[in-house]
């Protein structure tokens, strides 16, 4: 027989099976899955002549290495982040290789702990079983077990966001404040969020309850009004100094390079392999023939440029429309702006996934879309990436010529991200919150 053990300050909610704990269970059973993979990872790398271990992280480890040795992390070609990830993986160097890979899970682990309070702050009458099944899609998702113990860093600054957000919902705007401005610092994509993030934080924001936050009870002529209120204010300063001062720090050690690596580069970076986007095919095409220096030179900022400025207009003009709807429904709108922003990206990456796989179990308690569902549009997502991956293996390892084949199959995947999209906001129900409760 199940039972459901009622929330108490003491146990939680706990989901009860004959007697076993699932909810304490999902999280032994991610943790273990993550360490086994980490383990067979070892063994894979040294016997198998396909790695299991993502080439990032060989990238990470090598810009670690460099620090230790008292070099610049950008001494290694192709390290693009900000060096703190390579002072964090240090210890790759000094005490096993695969600490970092422990890091990583680590962070996984910390997400679910932050997804766990942020969903009883904001569904405070939310049900043991829908809690379980929103933390199971992270600790059981095949895509955050896989890309952290083959060793990207993504579950770093996912940990990051849902720090702020998981600080917001509990009223400490300065450690919000701190943690988001960390996460643009070690990633530019979070910057996405800040005008979302801004417009939640009202002139009620600590006298409101994170439950009596609607969008069904949205106010655009309050949104100017109190546009730069104090709780706003303090939010927007803090974090831009915790972002500056740490950018600024940076700058001085390392010089332009790390401005350029970090940040810039991202702006016109074209990938003509591994990416999924839209504009693959014409950063394809564009891509220059580099047989002298002047070649490189001359060539590469010409209309990869332009496609890579062009690829930001429908960007800011959707993230902007889904901010002013949405923006009192914070984790919807964070997921939405994520999907949008990888789908219109003219770069797009397995790795780009983790970002919105790490939002979406808040949204499941406000969704309409039941089990069943969730299943189906997972395997229309799946299935969108098989012509992808058939034709790019054909590319990679069989050299034949499928770059129109990867590009329409980056189309197909396209529209199958739409089609998410538009499912999950026809079956979004914002929470009903009384509209006579007074607020100071």
């Amino acid at each position: 027989m199940t039972r459901i053990k009622t929330f108490t300050k003491e146990s939680g909610y706990d989901f009860i099976l004959r007697g076993i704990n699932l909810t304490k269970l999902i999280f032994i059973v991610g943790l273990v899955i993550r360490l086994v993979l980490i383990v067979f990872a070892e063994w894979q790398d040294a016997n198998m002549l396909v790695k299991y271990t993502d080439i990032d992280y060989v990238v990470y480890t090598d810009a670690s290495r460099a620090v230790v040795n008292g070099l610049s992390p950008y001494d290694r070609s192709t390290y693009r982040y900000t060096p703190l990830l390579a002072y964090l993986l240090v210890p790759n160097i000094l005490i096993h290789p695969a600490f970092g890979k422990l890091l990583f899970v680590i962070c996984d682990m910390i997400i679910a702990y932050l997804l766990k309070g942020i969903l009883l702050e904001r569904f405070p009458k939310i049900s043991a079983r829908t809690l379980l099944i929103c933390l199971a899609s992270w600790l059981l998702n095949p895509f955050s077990i896989n890309v952290s113990t083959r060793g990207n860093a993504e579950s770093v600054i996912g940990a990051m966001v849902l720090a702020t957000f998981y600080f917001l919902t509990k009223k400490n705007l300065t450690l919000a404040s701190i943690f988001y401005g960390l996460s643009v610092h070690f990633k530019i994509y979070p910057i996405i969020y800040s005008i979302p993030m801004y417009l939640y934080i009202d002139e009620n924001f600590f006298s409101k309850k994170p439950s009596e936050y609607s969008s069904l009870n949205n106010n655009f002529k309050n949104i100017f009004k109190n546009f730069f209120n104090k709780n706003r204010l303090k939010f927007f300063f803090i974090s831009a100094f915790t972002f500056i001062s740490l950018t600024f720090i940076m700058y001085l050690i390392y010089g332009y390079i790390f401005l350029f690596e970090t940040y810039l580069y991202h702006v016109i970076r074209a990938d003509n392999r591994h990416n999924f986007s839209v504009y693959f095919y014409q950063i394809y095409l564009n891509t220059p023939i580099v047989e002298t220096v002047g070649d490189l030179v001359g060539k590469v900022n010409g209309s990869n440029m332009i496609v890579a400025l062009a690829s930001f207009l429908p960007q800011v003009i959707l993230l902007l429309a889904i901010t002013l709807v949405y923006f009192n429904d914070l984790e919807f709108c964070l997921l939405l702006e994520t999907i949008t922003f990888v789908a219109f990206n003219k770069v797009c990456t397995v790795q780009y996934f983790i970002w919105y796989y790490s939002i979406l179990p808040l949204v499941i308690p406000s969704s309409s879309l039941g089990l069943i569902q969730y299943i189906i549009l997972f395997a229309v997502w799946m299935g969108s990436q098989g012509l992808w991956f058939y034709s790019a293996f054909n590319l990679e390892f069989l050299g034949l010529q499928t770059f129109w084949n990867i590009w329409v199959a980056g189309l197909l995947f396209f529209i199958a991200n739409i089609y998410i999209l538009v499912k999950l906001i026809l079956n979004h129900n914002p929470i009903k919150v009384n509209p006579y409760i007074k607020l100071k």
